[in-house]
Parts: C-alpha cells; sequence; structure tokens
C-alpha cells in the first residue's frame, strides 16, 4: 500500500463546542499502557460494535513528526455486489480491542461505500472529502471539499471530528460555502495567495505564519 503513504495528518485542529471530539486533546492517561510493534497490528480485523467483521488493516499511517499513527488504511468488503474496496480512516476514529487484537470502528458495512462527509454544527451535511493537499513537510494543509459542484479547499485546521467519530465538523454555512474560494478539480496544487486567501475566508491563520 506504499501508494497511501502520501497522505500523513496532523491533527492539531481549531477548538469547537465540547461536543466534538478535539484531535489535538492531551492525552492524561498516567501509568504504564502496552506497547505493540506496528507489524502485529498489521492485517488485524476491524469489526464494528455488533462484533461483524468490516475488514482486516493493510497498512498504518503515521506522523512522523509526532510518532503517532494518523490513518489505519483497511480493505472491506462492503454491502453483496460492491467487491472489495480500501477504506482511509483516521485513527482518532478507531478503537482498539486490546483483548481481541482488533480494532472497532463505530460503522455498519453501508456506511462503508459513502465517503467521508463534512457537516456544520447543526449537523447539516456541507459535502465530501475528494482528496488531501499536504505541504512538502509532510502535514496535511486542506482537504478538499466537494460542495454543490466547486471543489472548495478547507483548511484542516478548521475541522474537527464529529461526535459519533465517522464524519468532520466545520463551523460554517452552505451560505458561506456558496462564496467560498475555489479551485479547479484538475488543479494539484495551491500556490500561497490562494492558500492565504482561503485561510483568511475561513478564519484560521496561515501555517507559515505560525509561531512555534
Amino acid at each position: 500500500m506504499k501508494n497511501h503513504l502520501w497522505v500523513i495528518l496532523l491533527f492539531c485542529l481549531f477548538p469547537l463546542p465540547q461536543a466534538l471530539f478535539s484531535l489535538d486533546a492531551p492525552d492524561r492517561t498516567s501509568g504504564w499502557r502496552k506497547v505493540y510493534k506496528l507489524s502485529a497490528l498489521n492485517k488485524s480485523s476491524v469489526i464494528n460494535a455488533k462484533g461483524e467483521k468490516l475488514g482486516q488493516v493493510e497498512d498504518l499511517v503515521i506522523d512522523p513528526q509526532r510518532g503517532l499513527i494518523a490513518f489505519v488504511i483497511f480493505s472491506h468488503v462492503g454491502v453483496v455486489g460492491s467487491g472489495q474496496k480500501i477504506k482511509i480512516i483516521p485513527y482518532e476514529f478507531l478503537y482498539f480491542d486490546e483483548t481481541g487484537k482488533n480494532f472497532i470502528l463505530d460503522a455498519d458495512k453501508e456506511d462503508l461505500t459513502s465517503p467521508l462527509e463534512v457537516k456544520n454544527l447543526r449537523g447539516d451535511k456541507l459535502g465530501e472529502i475528494q482528496d488531501f493537499i499536504t505541504e512538502s513537510g509532510g502535514r496535511v494543509r486542506f482537504v478538499m471539499l466537494s460542495h454543490e459542484g466547486k471543489m472548495i479547499p478547507v483548511p484542516y485546521s478548521a475541522l474537527a471530528i464529529g461526535e459519533r467519530g465517522d464524519s468532520f465538523v466545520l463551523d460554517a454555512t452552505r451560505e458561506k460555502l456558496a462564496s467560498a474560494p475555489a479551485i479547479e478539480e484538475k488543479e494539484e496544487s495551491i500556490d500561497q495567495a490562494k492558500a492565504a486567501e482561503v485561510y483568511r475566508y475561513f478564519g484560521q491563520t496561515p501555517y507559515w505564519l505560525e509561531e512555534f
């Protein structure tokens, strides 16, 4: 699955209400936690809360700057007749069951046939994620949101994971997205001027101006 390894995410999300999961929250667990070799987790089963097998892990994508698993890439059969497909799921969507040595995902087989959705704070669907845009340091800076026929780059820092862990949340209305900066689907990159415009539009600080 080497062709997927470019998808390396740094979860440093814009804070939203507490009803949402913050991917930037510190790990406050104290004491010893069992560790595993990544090779031991590969080919682990992915099941749902009902115990139904959804697929198996094919690869794990690492954020090298923080030493965290960013994405789990797994194959699944899905509904009857859909064939085997590859699904890329943020690690935060999953729970690792140490007893069964498998990953638990709160989803049904039918859910895996759809792309990741982006919703607003009211739960309205804004669109679907079609792609990610990374910079040379390996951080994902934008998601490409398909909204009413337009491809809208949205700063990754403006997103949070929804309460159920099956979608992303953006603090925006459909009206705001209607006038958001868009790019052509065939474009492979975003220049600095366009990036600055997008960050300003969504109320974010451009990543190249952040203080570290």
